[in-house]
């Protein structure tokens, strides 16, 4: 009888570690990409207006600080900013010294993460080093500005799609 109950507990302890595997398997490998056409004006506004405002942090005396004020950010970034504000300075001077200028930016892509939208912005600037620059936007849709990211791609290939802010702590 002992043996029957132990075979029974060992049978259902594989049926749901099979279970949990396809349960976490079958679901998208990739989120859903939005159609530009198809996005929120709300959320495309919202997102833009964020864009301008980390630019303008980039080269306000301020730096990340800046974007403390605004009434868009959620806090975990407000918290990341204020634990992290000397990282933020280091590199926001270093960004303003390094892709220059910023003189156009446009939105190229949107992922629909459920609550979470991310929009991706590719930006041109005066600098020569770089092939592509891209400002990438992590938006809660309920919340706002959830992360944000800077990523380089060099033209030497030495920087390959590298954020240069600092990271998240998770």
């Amino acid at each position: 009888m002992r043996k029957l109950s132990k075979d029974l507990t060992l049978h259902k302890l594989i049926l749901l570690m099979v279970g949990l595997f396809f349960i976490t398997s079958c679901g998208p490998t990739e989120y859903q990409k939005i159609p530009l056409e198809n996005l929120d004006p709300k959320l495309k506004k919202t997102a833009s207006l964020m864009v301008k405002d980390i630019l303008t942090s980039f080269n306000h005396k301020d730096g990340a600080r800046f974007l403390l004020d605004k009434n868009y950010t959620t806090p975990m970034v407000h918290g990341r900013i204020m634990h992290n504000l000397e990282m933020y300075n280091e590199s926001y001077k270093m960004i303003s010294m390094t892709i220059g200028k910023v003189s156009k930016y446009s939105l190229f892509q949107a992922v629909d993460k459920n609550l979470i939208k991310t929009m991706r912005y590719k930006l041109v600037t005066d600098s020569d080093d770089f092939e592509f620059i891209e400002l990438k936007l992590d938006v809660n849709i309920e919340y706002g500005l959830a992360d944000y990211y800077l990523y380089v791609t060099s033209k030497d290939g030495i920087l390959k799609r590298e954020n240069v802010l600092p990271r998240a702590v998770k």
